[in-house]
This record gives structure tokens, C-alpha cells and sequence, in this order.
């Protein structure tokens, strides 16, 4: 059995422990741990990174499939092995834009600017890294990277990999991130190319119908008891919160703008905890106009209150300019602003070198920059709408940030 596991089968032990939930017959968790790959779970458990030349969405359901088995058994074992797997991932495997794999393989840790090529970061893994960090963060909800980590992969990564101009919902196999890459041209391997509607039938299309169907399942969150709400993803959306007959209306044209408006329907005591994400270079949170402390960056605001319909949250996270250097190589380097990856308009196949204090953003109303790089003018936009279009998006970096 435990050779057969080396396979790509899926996560089976995922779907055998919910059944659990919902049946209580242990038998299904006597399947479901049939389905424990140890060759892969062992090093986990004990924190050892051997990824190197494995299948990467091969694997990701296993750790899927630990944190739920985790959940029903309460074995340590199995949450070792989930959030290992993916402190491993997010610090040795993963790009800016948070995609991970290079030709669908995970390469030596800390290996990235050697594998900037045109098959990196397959939509796939994207999508069941996203899976795991929402089981981790339900086991850990005080620990803010995990949707830091979740936001900045939707963002960058899940949205970018779907074609914005397809009125059939056309999606990516990978992103690609060699200097002077595009999506939508190329070969059907490598380059990113777009799926097609008759002649290409992808996992990538598949996992890009679950995705973008899952939006909204990871925006609020509530506590066991009913006691706490937690707001993770700054989206203009209506939580319906039933058993307390609460409306909460966000209002928000993030990430274009800096602010989101949370306002409450209903009446009820809970505690509002909203991310203050990593990225914040400064925070304002009000209440009905009235500013509260905020905490610091990479933490939660609390707001514990009786709440009365008409009551307002503002929250203000100023965005700014930074790097996300290769792990690597810290002369190369990502540019980022607040959560978003920003790659230039250009066809160079060598990294250029991009002056940082030159960087500025060039409107108000749209995610439109600039910056000096290879010696001329060149445009920035977020990866994620850098489509049909060439880019850079690894720039080798000089200077200090404005």
C-alpha cells in the first residue's frame, strides 16, 4: 500500500475523515489513515525539509488530508506534519506572487533565482496551499501569516492565473516569471499558456472552477461559541450571521484603495477582530468616527462591544513599497506594494536593474507605477492584471525603497 502512495491519487484521506464528521463511524478513519503516505509524513513530522524533486500537488492534499485527520483524532502527529509542511513551503519553496514549483516539482530549498523559468508556480498547488492555510489558520486563529500568506497568494497568484478578457472563464496551467514572460502566448507547456475550450482539459482547469467559486468561504470567520467574528480578507461582501440575526455590509475597493468600511445590521455583544496585516506600514481603525488603538502590524484589532444597527468600522492599512528578494540571491528581487507583487511592462530576457527610491506610484484611482529600470522609464502593474502583455517580474534591485 505504501508504494502505491507514491502516486498522485489525490486527498482521499481528506474526504475519509469528513465522512467521519459526518457519519462518527471510525471505520472511515481506519481507511482514511490507509491512505498515509509515511515516506512523505515522517521527515514532515520531525521538520525536515525533503522536498526537493517531489511532485508538488502530489503532496499538497496529504497535508490537506493531516490537518483534517489532525482534527478527528487529535493526534499530534498530524498537525505536525500539516504546519510543517507548509513553514517549509512558504519559507523555502514559494515565489513572491505565492506560487510554488518549478515543471509542477518542488527544487532544493531556498533554490529560486535558479528557477525563474516559464513553468514555474502551477495554479494547482496555489489553489490546495490555499486549502491548508485555511485548515491551519481554523486550528490557530491568532496567527495572522496564515491569511497574510492566503491574501497576497489570491491576490497575486489565483486571480492573476485567470484570464481577465475570457468571457469563458479561461485559466493558466502555470505563471510564468523568466524575464520578458507573458500568459496567453506560448506553447501549451510552459509560458503560461491559457487553457482552451475544446483542446486542453488542465487539473488547472479544474481546481480554477473550485476556486473561484470559494471566494467568499474565507472572508469572516466565527468562533465555537458565537462570541467572536473575525474579519480575514478585505472584500466588498454581506455576511448574513443567522444565529445572531447580525447583517455585516463591507464596503471596500481594495486593494486599489488603502480603507474597508465594515457596517452592522442588527444588535447583539461579540468581539470583532480584524487583520492587521504585515504589510501596514501605519493602521487607523474607527468606530463611528472614533479612532481606538490599533496593534501592531501582523496582529488583530479587537473591538469588543454591544453593537447597535448603523454602527461603522472603518479600517485604514497604509500601503508602501518593498522587496521580496529571492531566498537566494538578495541583489534579486520582487517589488512589492502593500500585498500586491508589481511586474514591469517589458520584453527584456535578462533582469533588468531597477533603482528602488525611483519607484512611485502614478495614480490614485488605478494600480498603475513606475520606476527606472534598465536605464529608461518603465511601467508597473500588479502581477495579477499583467496579462497579454510581456513582463519582468524579478528585477535585480539597487538603492534603498522611497
Amino acid at each position: 500500500m505504501q508504494s502505491v502512495l507514491g502516486t498522485e491519487f489525490g486527498g482521499m484521506a481528506e474526504v475519509l475523515s469528513d465522512i467521519y464528521y459526518q457519519t462518527g463511524d471510525k471505520k472511515w478513519l481506519t481507511t482514511a489513515a490507509r491512505f498515509d503516505h509515511q515516506a512523505i509524513m515522517t521527515p514532515l513530522a520531525n521538520n525536515q525539509d525533503q522536498l526537493s524533486g517531489l511532485h508538488a500537488n502530489t503532496n499538497v492534499p496529504k497535508w490537506i488530508a493531516a490537518a483534517r485527520e489532525y482534527k478527528a483524532t487529535g493526534t499530534s502527529k498530524y498537525l505536525d506534519v500539516a504546519r510543517n509542511a507548509w513553514n517549509i513551503v512558504i519559507k523555502a519553496h514559494t515565489y513572491a506572487p505565492g506560487g510554488n514549483s518549478q515543471a509542477e516539482h518542488f527544487r532544493a530549498a531556498n533554490d529560486i533565482s535558479g528557477y525563474l523559468t516559464t513553468d514555474t508556480m502551477e495554479h494547482c498547488n496555489s489553489y490546495n496551499m490555499l486549502k491548508l492555510t485555511h485548515e491551519l489558520w481554523a486550528i490557530d486563529p491568532t496567527n495572522v501569516a496564515y491569511f497574510d500568506f492566503y491574501e497576497r497568494t489570491l491576490l497575486n497568484h489565483i486571480l492573476g492565473a485567470h484570464d481577465q478578457s475570457s468571457s469563458h472563464g479561461a485559466v493558466s496551467y502555470f505563471s510564468s516569471l523568466n524575464p520578458g514572460a507573458t500568459r496567453g502566448l506560448g506553447p501549451a507547456w510552459g509560458s503560461g499558456t491559457w487553457a482552451t475550450d475544446y483542446s486542453s482539459f488542465w487539473c488547472c482547469q479544474g481546481t480554477s472552477v473550485e476556486v473561484h467559486t470559494k471566494h467568499m468561504d474565507s472572508i469572516y470567520f466565527r468562533d465555537s461559541s458565537s462570541s467572536t467574528l473575525y474579519v480575514n480578507l478585505f472584500v466588498s461582501s454581506v455576511l448574513n450571521w443567522a444565529s445572531k440575526s447580525i447583517k455585516i455590509t463591507q464596503s471596500t475597493t481594495f486593494p486599489t484603495s488603502d480603507t474597508t468600511t465594515l457596517t452592522v445590521a442588527g444588535t447583539g455583544q461579540f468581539t470583532m477582530k480584524i487583520r492587521v496585516p504585515s504589510w501596514a506600514k501605519s493602521t487607523t481603525i474607527k468606530v463611528n468616527g472614533a479612532a481606538i488603538t490599533a496593534p501592531s502590524a501582523g496582529s488583530y484589532a479587537s473591538i469588543n462591544r454591544s453593537w447597535a444597527s448603523g454602527d461603522v468600522v472603518t479600517a485604514q492599512f497604509t500601503m508602501g513599497f518593498g522587496t521580496a528578494p529571492a531566498n537566494d540571491k538578495s541583489s534579486l528581487a520582487a517589488i512589492t506594494y502593500g500585498p500586491l507583487v508589481l511586474s514591469g511592462l517589458s520584453s527584456a530576457t535578462t533582469a533588468p536593474t531597477l533603482q528602488l527610491n525611483t519607484l512611485k506610484r502614478t495614480s490614485t484611482s488605478a494600480l498603475t507605477f513606475s520606476a527606472t529600470a534598465g536605464g529608461s522609464t518603465m511601467n508597473l502593474e500588479q502581477f495579477a492584471d499583467a496579462q497579454h502583455v510581456r513582463i519582468v517580474t524579478y528585477f535585480t534591485i539597487t538603492g534603498s525603497l522611497p
